[in-house]
């Protein structure tokens, strides 16, 4: 693979970073409940994966506490910022890293999709399930302002909140010919 043009596909082209940001988005999580998320990857790893992250500014650290002799962590992430490359970073891709992003991306789905299933609770839960597929004709205006309009409706379900589940939207658009 040629050598990243951006500092975002430089952080997040690495498949455990990208597990990462996926465990956190929309949450506040510590080390500890990261290392019970991702139970494949090593300690040290997952230590130094968190920090690239937030030395990157994508984790951001909300609180530490003393736990038996070491510093714990709880860790967020701006939504807004992972997994969107914004137009200029996008044209400096080369069509390997697109085709790099939106495998991981569709990867990640996958294993989501399977660890769902496989919860107890799957069929309770269900109803939190939709995937579908829709052709849009539009031109650049448009499709700006439904990716606005998209983001309003969003936004005020982007943090924690009590009572509230945790769903995993994920939106992909391919232009066609």
């Amino acid at each position: 693979m040629a050598e990243s043009p951006t500092p975002v596909l430089d952080v997040l082209l690495h498949p455990i970073r990208w597990r990462i940001t996926q465990r956190v988005l929309g949450r506040e999580v510590t080390t500890t409940d990261l290392k019970r998320d991702l139970p494949d990857v090593p300690t040290t790893t997952l230590y130094r994966h968190v920090a690239a992250l937030i030395d990157a500014g994508y984790l951001t650290v909300v609180r530490e506490r003393k736990v038996r002799g070491t510093t714990e962590r709880t860790l967020t992430l701006d939504q807004t910022k992972v997994g969107r490359i914004d137009e200029r970073e996008a044209r400096a891709m080369t069509p390997e890293q697109h085709r790099q992003a939106f495998l991981m991306m569709l990867t990640g789905l996958a294993a989501d999709f399977d660890r769902a299933v496989d919860r107890g609770d799957f069929k309770t839960r269900v109803n939190q399930l939709g995937y579908s597929q829709v052709a849009l004709y539009v031109d650049a205006d448009d499709l700006d302002r439904i990716q606005q309009g998209v983001n309003a409706v969003l936004e005020p379900h982007l943090q924690d909140a009590p009572g509230k589940d945790r769903v995993v939207v994920s939106f992909i658009a391919v232009p066609d010919d």
